[in-house]
Parts: structure tokens; C-alpha cells; sequence
């Protein structure tokens, strides 16, 4: 049995290199399977190794409009299989391998395959893993591991592995851990090189349709944390998948906002400078000292600082790529750092979860000196003091008096750190397998891969992200309950309960709770004394630009005509939309589908999402006052080419309404009437 609890092993120098060598054995007994979590380790090259087990023939795909198998698709093509988890950091961080891997062999039989077999129940939904796939802008297929039967076939058992099969169906290798771009590509040149040798190589490589990624009308693309200050009237979104900060005025009492500022360009890069031309990666947790804001600018490994009195973005900790360090000391650029992910500052204090190295830091914002606070480094969730204690990838932070609340995803859990003497205990959660959905007592509660945390009165709130939930866990007693949310990803409707897809981040002003809708892709203000919500609309926010879909995916636009509406300004509207979703085509129940409800002229009056039931006609309510004149209703969904979800579409329709006073309260939008474009705006 391997169980490797460490994976601060250092960078993973062993290639697939040679075809021959010691083999490994691939039938490991199934129970084995989730004893370990990601993990460092090295290749075992295969001597010419056993034919790789089939796909089973029902499972889901994404990413492809038909399943794939070694005997028929991938007959003669090269194929790195990646068996990934979508929470896993360690598999975060391999996809800019594998993306630049897709480049470098694009003319070659050569074909990525993900395998997802999930670690948490909530990861094992098809409809998660899609969300997923688009979040982290995955272009190759993946298949949905059920019940983990591929991963007991291939005999794995850590997050990520790699096993490389060769074009006549063979296992050549298997790797384990973060690996090298280069020990990856020269394995895979190995094979490529023999297989060509050896007339097995099919004559060109596989092509799958081009995708466009999904939108969403909320100007907004799987927002991860969220900042509501008080002093400074502002509110701060990490729109993490446009690569940009955004900051609003705090919402009015209908949950409007308007546009303050965008830092960022919607690239990825690590550009300082002024705000419209500076550049993220992926950004997440924010944190705001005087007229200084500063971002865990995620994928690029750095801290990042906004100085919001002249727009200006400029770098102040890490070297711009991910550093396996577990001591620090040094400062600014010259300390190396991994995945920051939430930050908390006080005084002169930044207080950093450094998700990649399971530990907390804490950054002096005066020297830019940084060091480890809590966390050896290993992966747990143990008690102990300062450094000699465990946490479990910490993506969310809260102060509160002279404590500092942790969120470890990987544990289900919730740590606190006493910063007079760095004391770490647990609050809630029982170890890296063992989480769920229950309410109770410290003993008897359990989470599911929690990822915010804020001080709410005398409670905790927890955004308890797999379970689509907020919980509140009472300080003094321990006792965790559900505060909002069904268990299942939804939108909820306005005038009824709230609800959740992967609520990631989480801001506290008084009674007013902000929560960061990650896979709902929008920012949500409850008051916590009455339970009336809002989905937060920002006049003036708009999507960076995005590409249009290939030409055999753009369907023909249809004319909008003009439909002529008498409403009563003083009630809610309901639309019925009807969508244009082509034959054998289906909307998948569950997806996000939003709209955006704009004046003639392009100014926002309300964003609006729900979940689709699977049918075409969409109901949404507009409770905003709706101005007497022209205005436009745009929907933004996606409808999917199968049952199984391999392809998924995005699309739009728009419909231009003029208005006048009367008694109206319902309008019926045909999709005959919709421009159905079949592209990203």
C-alpha cells in the first residue's frame, strides 16, 4: 500500500524517459484507493505494458459530441490520460501544463484525456464537473469517472496521476504528483518517436470541435471571492475567469451597484500598471488596508496591490511562478509562493491562505517581509502550534479579535488560529475523507469542502461550497446549522428563498451577507435579520470581449421585432422566454440561465439567474421599476447535443420591447421573436 501524506516532495525530476524499466502494478486492491490525497511521486516506465481497460461504454463525456475508445477513435492516436478531482490544487495547477502539452503536439496523433474521478459526492455530479470544466477553460475531453471504476482499473490512487497509453492501446507509463512540462514532453516524444517507428501512428491527429465558453448576464464569469467594505462604501468582486478586479458602489436596497472601477484587462499575465492595461491571473481573495486594496492573484502565484486612489496595480510578494517553500523569510519578489488564495489584513498585518502549500502566511505590508504563520506543509487537518500543525489546502480567512479563521476545503473544515501565540485548533471537521451535509454538535456535524468563512455577529458563516449552502457555526458552542441555501445548485427565485451553486466567498457589512455565487456566476446580498435577498446587478459592468463560435456552430440570426407592452410600473414583470434550442438539442436542467434587462440606449436596469427545469420556456421576474419607452431583454444559456452532456452550446436571444403605462404584469416572449445568434457577445 502506498500512502503518501506529504506532498511537499519538491519539484518531481523522474521522466517516463525509457520504454523500459521496472513496471508497475496496476491491480491494486480497490480499498487502497482513497487512502491518499494529490501526492509527488515519479514515473514507472511500462516494458511494453498491458492493454489499457476500456472506457465503459455509459459514462458521460464533455467536450466531445461522441464517446471515445481505443479501439475506434483513439486507434493509432498517443493519449495522456489525466485522472484529476476538480478541487484538488495540485490538479489546479497542472492544466497549464497540459494546455501548453496540447500546443506543443496539436499536429500529432497525440490526445489529452481527463479523467474525473471524484474525491467529494458533490464532485461526482455531471452538471459540477461541466461548471468545472468551463471555470478552468478545459478544451480537452473529459470523462465523468462513475463510482471511480476507471480509476480502480488503471490501479491509481492519488490526485493527479498520468498514464500515457500508446497508439497500439498499451500503458507505457505511469506518474503521479505535479510533473514537469518537460518530463512530460519527453516522455510522450518517447512514445511517439517508437510508435511512429513502428507503423502504429494513426496519419493525423484527432480534431474536436471548437468551443466557445460560457457567459452569463451578470457581466461576471465564476466570481470567486467577494469584499464589501464599509469605510470606503465599496464593493469588490474577483471576477476570477475574466482574469479582473471589479469595484462598485455597495448595492442599494434593490441590490443595484454601479461601476466604480475595472483593474485588469480580462487577460491572463502579470502586467502592473494602470488598471485598464494591467493583468491577472485568476485572482480570488482581496483585502483592503486604507486606500490600498490587495489581491491573491491565484494563478500567477502573487500578491498583488491596488493602490484606489490612482488606479495604479503594481506587484508587492512572489516570483511569478508556483515555489514550494514552507519557510519564507525572505521579501517581496524575491519570495517565492504558491496558490495564494484568501487574504485578511489588520494594521500592518496581510495574513495570506496559501492553498498550494497547505499553510497560512502572514506578510508585514511595511518590509514585505513574508513568512509561514500556521501549517507544516503537509496535508491535514491536526491541531498543534504555529508551524507544527496541519491544514488542508486554506482558501478562506476571517479576523475576529484576536483570532483568525481558516477554511480548509481539503478537510471539510474549519481551523482557528490564536495570533498571540499561534495556537491552532479545529472548529469543525473530521479529517481530509470524511465530509457531508449535517447539522449538530462539533462531534456530529460535517461539511463538504467549505471554502469562505466570516464573522457574523456571535456565529460563524461558512460558505459550505459542495454543499450549496451557508452555515453558521455559534462561537461559544460549537453548534453548526444551515443558514441559507437547499443542498442543491439553484438560483432560487426573487420573493422566495435563496439559493446556491458553489458559494465560494463570503463578506459581512452589519446584517448585509455578500456571497460570491461562484458556478451561478453572480454576487448575491442577503439581510440576515429578515432573509430577503438580491442578486447584485452593476450598471455599467460589461464581459470582456469573447470569440465567436466557429461558423458551422453559428446558427442564423432571426429579426427581433419590436413587441409593444403595456406594464404597471409599480408591480414586478414576469417574461416568459422561449428559447430557440435546435433539433437534437436539449437544455440541460440545472444550467445556469440568465438575463440581462437593459435600456434602449445600453444602460443596465436589472441581471437576473435561475436554473433551467430542462424545458424552453423560461420564467423570470424583473422587480426593478422598468423605464416607459425602448428597452431590451437578452437571455444567455446553452443547450447541450446529448443526454450524456458532451457538447453544450452557448447561445442568446434578445427581444426589443417598447413600454407604456397600463396594467400589464406578464409578457410572453416567442422564441420565433428571439435572435437566436449562437455566440458569445
Amino acid at each position: 500500500m502506498i500512502h503518501e501524506k506529504s506532498r511537499r516532495l519538491g519539484s518531481n525530476k523522474a521522466t517516463l524517459g525509457s520504454r523500459s524499466g521496472s513496471r508497475m502494478v496496476l491491480a491494486l486492491l480497490s480499498f487502497f484507493v482513497l487512502l491518499t490525497a494529490c501526492s509527488h511521486r515519479g514515473w514507472t516506465a511500462q516494458s511494453r505494458g498491458p492493454k489499457a481497460p476500456p472506457f465503459p461504454s455509459d459514462f458521460t463525456w464533455i467536450n466531445t459530441p461522441q464517446p471515445l475508445s481505443f479501439k475506434h477513435q483513439l486507434k493509432g492516436q498517443v493519449v495522456l490520460l489525466d485522472f484529476w478531482t476538480y478541487g484538488c490544487i495540485n490538479c489546479i495547477h497542472m492544466f497549464p501544463v497540459l494546455d501548453h502539452l496540447a500546443r506543443h503536439f496539436a499536429k500529432q496523433p497525440f490526445v489529452i484525456i481527463g479523467v474525473h474521478s471524484a474525491k467529494f459526492a458533490n464532485e461526482s455530479l455531471a452538471r459540477n464537473i461541466r461548471a468545472a470544466v468551463m471555470r478552468y477553460k478545459i478544451d480537452h475531453p473529459v470523462i465523468v469517472d462513475e463510482n471511480m471504476q476507471i480509476w480502480n482499473a488503471y490501479g491509481v490512487n492519488s490526485w493527479p496521476t498520468f498514464v500515457v497509453v500508446g497508439a497500439g492501446g498499451h500503458i507505457e507509463g505511469t506518474v503521479a504528483g505535479e510533473v514537469t512540462y518537460r518530463s512530460l514532453k519527453r516522455g510522450i516524444d518517447n512514445v511517439l518517436r517508437h510508435d511512429r517507428s513502428a507503423h502504429l501512428l494513426a496519419a493525423h491527429p484527432l480534431v474536436f470541435p471548437a468551443r466557445s465558453r460560457e457567459f452569463s448576464a451578470t457581466g461576471l464569469a465564476f466570481p470567486g471571492k467577494v469584499l464589501a467594505d464599509a469605510k470606503l462604501h465599496r464593493l469588490f468582486i474577483a471576477d476570477t475567469d475574466h482574469n479582473r478586479i471589479v469595484e462598485s458602489t455597495l448595492p442599494n436596497a434593490l441590490g443595484v451597484a454601479k461601476l466604480v472601477a475595472v483593474f485588469g484587462n480580462g487577460q491572463q499575465g502579470r502586467t502592473d500598471g494602470p488598471a485598464k492595461s494591467s493583468e491577472f491571473n485568476s485572482p480570488q481573495g482581496m483585502a483592503a488596508l486604507g486606500n490600498t486594496l490587495y489581491v491573491a492573484d491565484t494563478n500567477n502565484h502573487l500578491i498583488r496591490a491596488i493602490n484606489l486612489k490612482t488606479d495604479m496595480v503594481r506587484t508587492v510578494l512572489g516570483t511569478g511562478a508556483e515555489v514550494f517553500d514552507v519557510s519564507g523569510g525572505q521579501a517581496g519578489t524575491q519570495q517565492g509562493i504558491n496558490s495564494p488564495w484568501a487574504l485578511a489584513a489588520r494594521g500592518y498585518n496581510l495574513y495570506i491562505a496559501m492553498a498550494g502549500d497547505h499553510q497560512v502566511w502572514e506578510m508585514n505590508t511595511r518590509t514585505l517581509v513574508a513568512r509561514a504563520l500556521a501549517g507544516s506543509g503537509e496535508e491535514g487537518l491536526e491541531a498543534g502550534n504555529g508551524t507544527s500543525a496541519e491544514m488542508a489546502q486554506p482558501s478562506g480567512l476571517s479576523l475576529h479579535g484576536a483570532y483568525l479563521y481558516v477554511a480548509e476545503p481539503e478537510a471539510s473544515g474549519i481551523a482557528r488560529i490564536n495570533l498571540n501565540n499561534y495556537d491552532v485548533r479545529t472548529v469543525a471537521g473530521k479529517g481530509l475523507f470524511t465530509f457531508g451535509d449535517k447539522d449538530g454538535s462539533p462531534q456530529t456535524a460535517l461539511l463538504q469542502h467549505c471554502m469562505g468563512v466570516a464573522v457574523y455577529g456571535k456565529n460563524l458563516l461558512v460558505a459550505d461550497t459542495y454543499n450549496d449552502k451557508l452555515r453558521l457555526i455559534n462561537l461559544k458552542t460549537g453548534y453548526v446549522s444551515t443558514f441559507a441555501g437547499t443542498g442543491k445548485p439553484a438560483a432560487g427565485r426573487p420573493g422566495g428563498a435563496v439559493a446556491f451553486a458553489e458559494p465560494g466567498g463570503l463578506s459581512v457589512i452589519g446584517h448585509r451577507i455578500f456571497v460570491a455565487d461562484t458556478d451561478n456566476q453572480r454576487i448575491v446580498v442577503i439581510d440576515g435579520k429578515t432573509g430577503q435577498w438580491h442578486q447584485v446587478t452593476i450598471q455599467g459592468l460589461k464581459s470582456p470581449g469573447h470569440k465567436r463560435l466557429s461558423p458551422e456552430r453559428t446558427a442564423s440570426a432571426i429579426k427581433a421585432p419590436t413587441i409593444q407592452a403595456n406594464v404597471n410600473l409599480h408591480h414586478a414583470l414576469e417574461l416568459i422566454a422561449h428559447l430557440h434550442v435546435p433539433p437534437g438539442t436539449h437544455l440541460t436542467v440545472g444550467v445556469p440561465i440568465s438575463i440581462r434587462v437593459s435600456r434602449a440606449n445600453g444602460s443596465l436596469i436589472q441581471v437576473q439567474t435561475i436554473s433551467s427545469t430542462g424545458k424552453p420556456a423560461v420564467d423570470f421576474l424583473i422587480r426593478a421599476p422598468l423605464p416607459t419607452g425602448g428597452w431590451l431583454a437578452k437571455v444567455y444559456y446553452d443547450y447541450c447535443t446529448n443526454a450524456a452532456m458532451g457538447e453544450c452550446i452557448p447561445a442568446a436571444c434578445t427581444w426589443k420591447l417598447t413600454v407604456s403605462a397600463g396594467t400589464a404584469d406578464k409578457i410572453s416572449l416567442s422564441a420565433d421573436a428571439g435572435a437566436h445568434t449562437g455566440l458569445a457577445p
